[in-house]
């Protein structure tokens, strides 16, 4: 059977390319998403997702790092969603859009073609089923539910009363082009239920016969012709099939998987490719490049009393909360766990954001590092990093993970700033009425003090936040590391796009899952020949 489309990777790009598709273009898709269906009720619950994230979750597809020799030699695991939905399936549910920086300057490298703040805007609004928020810079009809923390936890409250103290403005709205200030997230979610990229996009056309969704199966090439994409091979329940398109094939298997494949198809770096045997098709040295991600450093205290979670998942109290939620769609179980959240500069108040800081309402640690009890964590998360990483195939084996280096803290700035940001975390520890429910700091500890003590100890806790970008960015022709075109078509090949995280020149200031959904859906007007929501909102202003 051929399609007219085939989609790699059904994460929260590849619902919404597949989506629209179907639905707009009246075009036969086949969707393959390695991961399996969706169905269970952890994914519906948002604090379902720290049981998937920490537990040992077949939603969750766990790579470990190469050595990092900016993080004194250890390893990072990264997890991404290994499920129908991808990472809109199993995050924290947060809905952020970043800044208008970010997107501006991806427009101005790419020179002006399309894709700054004010065009991709549109496409932001248009997905939005927003419960409070609406106007200009917020939709109310669209297929993705996005609303306000169904529960929040005392140290939640304490948390923005002590941001505010400390001259911090407080915000109602994190999404309109300017991120500063603190407040509350609004989640992806209606009804204290996960809105998923796949139960907003896919599922209203999941029973249409255009669509033929694969789940658990894994794709090992692209099937070219010449330069040209005709199809994928791809395995799936241990047999080996073959699926041929008359259109195009697009990639949204993600920033790890999305340049594997290219790369296992001959297209990416030549020394690369040849290092394993694949024969060069395209020689693109920019395929696994660039890649960036959030991270974070973590600060947790005990607390003198209950302000969070600690004890909620046991006992009585486990069944009182599971009542609650099914009963008033409240509760501990209707929280995504990180209810509030500030945006700062932490070098000026005045400044572009270059810090996110989450509150979370239990004690994060890793095995060994504390007793658990009542307390908090405060997350210093990089939203700016300047440190870039890499990927690679470890073989030609299309089955075998890929060697990956993130290269956390590797920028002496990102080091800097991320040990200012522990003294600033500190700085909210200690303002009211915050400080009055901090018993103890744990981590990094009293003892932990100087400059020098506190980026030792950054190096050895960093952490992901979950959004890895850029391997495949989009460029000028002039700028020979770019994989993609402002089409996010690949250079040197025809009928062959990424329309993921991967063709993110620089990283947004915010949750990626937000931004990968409107790319994708910017992605399906460049593929339709259509043009911008912006630029028919212009011509119709015009024409009036």
């Amino acid at each position: 059977m051929s399609y007219d489309y085939i989609v790699v990777g059904g994460g929260s790009a590849g619902c919404v390319v597949a989506g629209r598709l179907v639905r707009e273009a009246g075009a036969k898709v086949l969707l393959l998403e390695a991961g399996s269906s969706d169905r269970s009720p952890l994914i519906s619950m948002p604090a379902g997702s720290f049981k998937i994230l920490f537990g040992n979750s077949p939603y969750i597809k766990r790579y470990t790092s190469l050595p990092q020799p900016s993080l004194g030699g250890r390893r990072v695991e990264i997890a991404q969603g290994n499920v129908i939905g991808g990472g809109s399936s199993v995050n924290a549910l947060a809905y952020t859009r970043g800044s208008r920086l970010a997107y501006d300057a991806w427009d101005e490298y790419l020179g002006g073609l399309g894709w700054g703040w004010d065009d991709l805007l549109p496409y932001f609004v248009r997905q939005e089923r927003n419960s409070r928020l609406g106007g200009w810079a917020h939709g109310r009809n669209g297929p993705l539910a996005v609303s306000d923390p169904f529960y929040r936890c005392r140290a939640a409250d304490l948390f923005v009363e002590s941001m505010q103290a400390l001259g911090v403005p407080h915000t109602s709205d994190f999404n309109a082009g300017d991120q500063r200030g603190v407040g509350y997230l609004q989640l992806t979610a209606g009804n204290a239920r996960r809105c998923s990229a796949a139960d907003a996009f896919l599922k209203p056309v999941r029973s249409d016969k255009r669509l033929t969704l694969v789940t658990g199966a894994t794709a090992t090439r692209l099937l070219m012709h010449g330069t040209r994409a005709v199809g994928v091979e791809y395995v799936a329940r241990g047999q080996v099939h073959r699926a041929c398109c008359d259109g195009e094939v697009i990639l949204t298997a993600g920033a790890y998987c999305s340049p594997k494949l290219l790369m296992l198809s001959g297209i990416g770096p030549a020394a690369e490719l040849a290092r394993h045997g694949i024969e060069v098709l395209v020689d693109l040295p920019g395929v696994g490049q660039n890649m960036q991600d959030h991270n974070m450093v973590p600060l947790t205290a005990y607390t003198n009393g209950a302000y969070g979670y600690f004890g909620h998942e046991r006992g009585v109290r486990a069944a009182w909360n599971l009542l609650q939620y099914l009963l008033l769609s409240s509760g501990p179980i209707a929280s995504n766990g990180a209810e509030a959240v500030a945006f700062v500069n932490v070098d000026d108040p005045e400044g572009e954001p270059n810090l996110q800081i989450y509150n979370i309402g239990t004690m994060w640690l890793e095995e060994g590092q504390g007793k658990p009890d009542h307390g908090l964590t405060l997350l210093a998360n990089l939203i700016r990093p300047r440190s870039r990483g890499w990927m690679r195939l470890a073989s030609a084996d299309p089955l075998a993970d890929p060697e990956f280096s993130p290269n956390y803290l590797e920028h002496p700035e990102d080091l800097a700033l991320m040990t200012g940001a522990i003294h600033y975390l500190r700085r909210i520890l200690a303002t009211a009425p915050l400080s009055r429910a901090i018993r103890s700091e744990l981590l990094p500890g009293p003892s932990v003090n100087s400059d020098e003590e506190i980026a030792a100890y950054c190096r050895a806790a960093t952490i992901t936040n979950y959004h890895p970008v850029g391997s495949c960015r989009m460029g000028p022709a002039s700028d020979t590391m770019a994989v993609l075109d402002a089409w996010l078509r690949v250079r040197g090949t025809e009928c062959l796009r990424v329309c993921d995280a991967s063709m993110m020149p620089l990283i947004p200031s915010a949750n990626t899952n937000a931004p990968v959904m409107a790319v994708a859906d910017r992605a399906v007007d460049l593929m339709l020949g259509r043009a911008s929501l912006r630029a028919e909102r212009l011509a119709r202003a015009a024409s009036r």
